[in-house]
């Protein structure tokens, strides 16, 4: 028996977040490998955090273990995303069609990718056979406009992974991906698909709520097929609560041969849950780091901390711009605040943005995830544009603002799912987009009113918590010892 075992993630590409949710299974898979004798090599195949630090947050998943136990960033397109507006956080609809035709279907079968329109001069590891891709001409390397870019150039770039890299794999674990069950049944190993994304069901919704004239959407069936064909060949597939849809999914996989199955609570971080967040050490000293530098630079603390979660997304990346660039006014009362997982730092956004050094002492040698839902519950409510960010806030007991996108269909889906059970109040992302700001504050002042936003605690308590641990023991023991 070999004592150490290969694992492949595949975390899509549309923002941070499946990312993340998977490093959350990964922690839970480390301990159960730790207590079992066995090393986990673990590869994530992802390009969404290639700027994002990602290599960094994956050797924290790792540390202070004693197995041999490996986590490696592998920069992959995985080739779907969603196209949007980067003015009014839009789904645009329209563009899909053309993302399928000159992207995914040319791309699909020479998965996994090379990516090739990372930004210039980031330096990639040089690790199984990955070199570094520098742009000599100043050619903006960022992933293409259907106009600017001829289908032949990217071909030429595309380099596959080495056959050899598949030998020895125990498991696949595909997040949106589902060009890894196609290769894990060629390579013959199993894979499972967790999450929210169904990607030619999504796709298809997406157009449908932009509008797209049937006939359009009709032309696109060849390519949603291809998807399709490829989620068929998962083992089985778990379902995120209050994040995946229920119903359309399990009509998806109806005739499938696929196994459904359901998570019935939410992921904390891979590692044991405090008994009582509300006494959570971590937690209770980050937001004493949190208020003390506030107060250094403003004439008193904060009366109330929002943390606003934004993804990696272009559009939210200038919110967080616009954020950072205003000046302090006579009546904000609320501090806004975003976490960097890669450096472990929080910065308070306003008057150019500074750092609150502090954190960085308490956020030390902290997973990027326990980060997170530290800064969730160090804070007093949250902003998010995503269901996952919601339910991080419900996890520690606090309120959050849920940013309605238009178009996104999953992103309607998953807002019904979370605003039903009281764990978010919804806004208009456009009213958020007019002024962020002040968007903000108002909703501060809502704040021990018997608002709404005070109430989702209530529901918040009633959740299960760490259903990623249940998962990881169940994966282990059917397809990894």
């Amino acid at each position: 028996m070999s004592d150490n075992k290969k694992i492949v993630f595949a975390p899509h590409d549309d923002g941070s977040g499946a990312f993340m949710v998977l490093c959350r299974l990964a922690r839970a898979l480390v301990h159960l490998a730790e207590a079992k004798g066995y090393g986990l090599h673990m590869y994530f195949l992802n390009s969404s955090m290639a700027d994002q630090d990602g290599q960094v947050l994956l050797n924290r998943l790792v540390a202070g273990m004693k197995n041999d136990h490996q986590a490696v960033f592998v920069p992959t397109d995985n080739l779907i995303w969603i196209p949007k507006d980067e003015q009014m956080a839009e789904v645009i609809g329209s563009q899909i069609p053309d993302v399928l035709k000159k992207w995914v279907r040319p791309l699909w079968h020479s998965w996994p990718c090379h990516p090739n329109w990372i930004r210039p001069n980031l330096p990639i590891m040089k690790r199984e056979g990955w070199m570094r891709r520098d742009s000599n001409d100043g050619t903006d390397l960022t992933k293409p406009t259907w106009a600017q870019k001829g289908l032949s150039h990217w071909r030429t770039t595309v380099q596959d992974l080495t056959p050899n890299w598949w030998q020895d794999v125990a498991l696949g674990i595909s997040m949106g991906v589902p060009q890894l069950h196609r290769v894990a049944r060629r390579e013959r190993f199993p894979s499972v698909e967790v999450g929210d994304w169904f990607f030619s069901v999504g796709l298809r919704g997406c157009m449908l709520e932009s509008f797209v004239p049937s006939e359009i959407i009709a032309a696109t069936e060849p390519d949603l097929r291809m998807i399709e064909e490829d989620e068929y060949k998962a083992c089985e597939v778990w379902l995120t609560l209050h994040q995946a849809p229920r119903q359309p999914y399990k009509a998806h996989l109806a005739n499938s041969p696929v196994r459904l199955r359901e998570m019935t609570g939410l992921l904390w971080t891979g590692d044991p849950r405090p008994d009582d967040v509300r006494n959570w050490d971590l937690a209770i000293k980050l937001r004493e780091a949190i208020d003390h530098d506030i107060s250094q630079i403003r004439a008193t603390k904060a009366h109330r901390v929002a943390y606003i979660v934004p993804g990696t997304t272009p559009v939210w990346k200038g919110v967080v711009n616009t954020l950072k660039a205003r000046a302090i006014q006579k009546g904000d009362t609320v501090a806004v605040l975003v976490l960097d997982r890669g450096k472990g730092m929080i910065r308070l956004l306003e008057d150019g943005g500074m750092n609150l050094n502090s954190t960085k002492d308490v956020l030390k040698n902290v997973l990027g995830e326990e980060m997170h839902l530290a800064t969730c519950r160090a804070s007093d409510f949250g902003v998010t544009r995503t269901a996952g960010g919601v339910l991080g806030f419900a996890e520690t007991q606090r309120p959050s603002v849920l940013l309605d996108e238009p178009g996104h269909w999953l992103g309607r889906i998953q807002r019904d799912q979370c605003r039903e059970p009281g764990l978010c109040v919804v806004i208009p992302v456009a009213e958020f987009l007019g002024d962020p700001a002040g968007t903000i504050q108002k909703e501060a002042d809502k704040l021990g009113t018997n608002s709404d936003l005070d109430h989702i605690v209530e529901a918040a308590v009633k959740l299960e918590v760490g259903a990623e641990r249940a998962l990881a023991e169940y994966l282990f023991g059917i397809y990894i010892e």
